[in-house]
């Protein structure tokens, strides 16, 4: 999976920040192995600098995945805490997608063998 843009709103992306999210996107990488192309935008940053009490802030993943979108995001008072939700949920996401695409090629497989046998 390849970051096509990582972008910080309203806060600068520090060297850890980046870090931690190519960290959380490698673990996605083993998940869409053999599929091309895989792609996501990264957006991380603070939704706005005028909160009364602490930091807000909020991430969001925007994966293309051979065609398919899939969206995560998440908002919280740690950053680090925050890519990891978006992380897992995009995990989810895909860990779904990829179950749905087993299915579909099994069907297909058992709907041409029928065709087979009934011929």
């Amino acid at each position: 999976m390849q970051i096509t843009k990582l972008q910080g709103t309203n806060m600068e992306v520090t060297d850890a920040i980046r870090s931690r999210i190519e960290k959380r996107v490698e673990s996605l990488r083993k998940l869409v192995e053999g599929v091309e192309p895989a792609r996501v935008d990264i957006e991380v940053g603070k939704p706005s600098d005028h909160h009364k009490k602490g930091d807000v802030y909020y991430a969001e993943f925007n994966a293309d995945i051979n065609g398919n979108m899939m969206r995560a995001e998440a908002t919280g008072e740690d950053l680090y805490n925050v890519i990891d939700d978006v992380q897992k949920e995009l995990r989810r996401q895909i860990a779904y997608w990829r179950k749905s695409q087993k299915k579909k090629m099994i069907d297909q497989g058992r709907a041409f063998k029928q065709q087979l046998r009934s011929e």
